[in-house]
């Protein structure tokens, strides 16, 4: 802990020292100037939530269509088609209202969402059903701390929260920007809990123990609220007319690893169970994307 206190004044100071380069408050305001439609088309190499992810890899490719209000109000659809390991499917469908509100330089955004992923998904979060959520921020100028909290709904709902630094560094007319940010996540592992249970060795894994052979597994502390990750991030969006680039590298770094309980079942019939504490490692992975406005 004394190790990520010690990066996190690094991370502020660095945003102090480089005041001194193309940098400068944050002037765009959360809610839009007028109201307007979005096109986007975007990658993401690999899925991982809260540090946690499958043992394959899980990218996407994501068409999106958003409406934004200019009161504030808006919503979003995006089909997420994954194409991987033979597997070629849309393996999400996902609808997300919300509201965005500007009081000064104080911003938030509240929003629900409804999740819909297919029943061969691997993603760990696909035992989910959905999720609403409240972020808090204000711009000091020289650091934007973030606060969300928020629910995830799935057979046992789960609860996060998560606290966040960033500044924004503007070049070229400010169509330039980098957004270098650090977050903390703490949440319950429910829906992990279901995914062992229901997707980590269903279907075709059940083959890799051997013919007939069943694993069943499951976390006896999922229900349990503690820090999950810290993250590292530095999203890059650059803007073209109407047309808006970005590009999104993040470093996970997992903490606090879970209890499995496995229970083996054998042809013969005789179960035997075994527990084990789950291997953590760092992960690397980014995001790619263009929207057009219109």
């Amino acid at each position: 802990m004394k190790k990520m206190s010690k990066k996190v004044l690094l991370f502020v100071g660095l945003c102090c020292l480089l005041q001194s380069l193309k940098a400068q408050d944050s002037t765009e305001n959360a809610v839009p100037e007028k109201s307007h439609w979005e096109a986007g088309l975007s990658y993401l190499n690999n899925s991982v939530y809260l540090g946690r992810k499958d043992t394959l890899k899980v990218p996407y490719l994501t068409p999106s269509i958003s409406y934004y209000n200019k009161s504030g109000f808006y919503f979003s659809s995006s089909l997420s088609y994954l194409n991987s390991g033979g597997e070629s499917r849309i393996d999400l469908f996902e609808m997300t209202a919300g509201y965005l509100f500007t009081i000064n330089k104080f911003e938030g955004d509240i929003s629900i969402a409804k999740d819909f992923y297919n029943t061969q998904s691997k993603n760990v979060k696909s035992e989910t059903k959905g999720y609403t959520n409240i972020s808090l921020s204000y711009d000091f100028g020289f650091i934007k701390p973030s606060l969300q909290g928020g629910v995830t709904f799935s057979n046992k709902d789960d609860y996060n929260a998560g606290f966040s630094l960033e500044h924004s560094f503007y070049a070229f007319d400010d169509n330039l920007e980098i957004d270098p940010s650090f977050l903390i996540n703490a949440s319950t592992q429910n829906y992990y809990g279901s995914y062992y249970t229901k997707r980590r060795y269903s279907g075709k894994r059940k083959k890799q123990t051997g013919p007939g052979t069943i694993i069943n597994g499951y976390l006896p502390n999922a229900a349990e609220f503690k820090i999950m990750d810290y993250e590292w991030s530095a999203p890059v969006n650059y803007s073209l007319g109407k047309f808006l680039f970005n590009f999104t590298p993040t470093l996970a770094m997992p903490v606090n690893p879970n209890i499995v309980v496995l229970t083996i079942t054998p042809p013969s019939g005789i179960s035997t169970t075994k527990t084990r504490t789950e291997k953590l490692s760092n992960v690397f992975f980014w995001s790619a994307g263009v929207t057009y406005s219109f």
